[in-house]
């Protein structure tokens, strides 16, 4: 699909659902998105992180009666010289293919694809990751972001087994925090994090649930640290896993085998925030 900037500078108001300009919020389905290069944002507040991030912004999609709850984000949208579509809820509905509740949606572009070891500068703060080795919920890995965020984490290195943050459920359950992290996509997690070990003396720590790891009150979080968390199922991959300089568990009920990926992670992050 194209998206070719539109220099309208002035709220447009959609009549025809089958309205050429609003090709993008009918493909709400995130791997059709991410193709094209595109995100999709949703709800007032994700909108509104995604304009203060400073985010490529192609155009924002509203129902009529809405405005007057959102004439600061028209008036942005204005200024910018970008186009916001207006329409009744009949209209949205047809054009997104279920009900319209949140308001607002808007299509932005998705940054370029970074990778650690041709982006990461040399910084003189600490450094505190986290990565993503084949977290395949988009709704978890949006919750990790939102985590993430939370505790002062401002990088997240992702592998191409793990959901893009910018997929549609992602962006939506993060709450926009994605809008403030630096992602990192590798095909090969392995070699990334020994990149970070060697070069900038990073310590890579697994969230592991089962046995031989340590009790994560007895974990050390100093110094630049990067926390990994695996897929929901399998867990961390062996590759991964090798490479490891701690593997870290939460003690549980032993009625429980495990929790989830997203809720782990907030524990991790926590227990990382606090040895800071």
């Amino acid at each position: 699909m194209s998206l070719k900037p539109i220099p309208i500078m002035i709220s447009i108001t959609i009549q025809d659902s089958n309205d050429s300009r609003l090709l993008p919020y009918r493909c709400l389905k995130g791997k059709v998105l991410e193709k094209d290069g595109i995100f999709m944002a949703e709800g007032e507040k994700v909108v509104k992180s995604m304009m203060e991030s400073g985010c490529r912004i192609a155009s924002c999609l509203m129902a009529g009666d809405t405005i007057t709850r959102y004439k600061s984000i028209l008036a942005k949208m204005k200024k910018r010289g970008l186009p916001s579509y207006i329409a009744s809820d009949k209209i949205i509905e047809s054009i997104i293919g279920f009900r319209f509740h949140r308001g607002i949606m808007a299509i932005g572009y998705c940054p370029k694809k970074l990778s650690v070891s041709t982006a990461l500068k040399k910084q003189k703060r600490r450094l505190v990751f986290v990565a993503l080795d084949a977290v395949n919920d988009p709704e978890n890995v949006g919750l990790i972001v939102r985590n993430a965020a939370a505790f002062g984490v401002r990088a997240l290195i992702v592998n191409n087994a793990t959901y893009d943050p910018y997929y549609r459920r992602s962006v939506r359950v993060s709450m926009g925090a994605i809008f403030g992290l630096q992602v990192y996509y590798e095909d090969d997690l392995a070699s990334s994090l020994m990149w970070l070990k060697k070069n900038r003396n990073v310590r890579i720590i697994a969230a592991i649930p089962a046995g031989g790891a340590i009790d994560i009150a007895k974990a050390d979080f100093s110094g630049n640290i990067c926390l990994v968390f695996g897929n929901e199922d399998k867990g961390v991959s062996r590759s991964v896993s090798r490479i490891c300089d701690a593997k870290v568990r939460i003690p549980i009920s032993k009625t429980i085998d495990s929790l989830n990926v997203a809720s782990a992670s907030a524990v991790f992050l926590h227990e990382a925030f606090n040895d800071r």
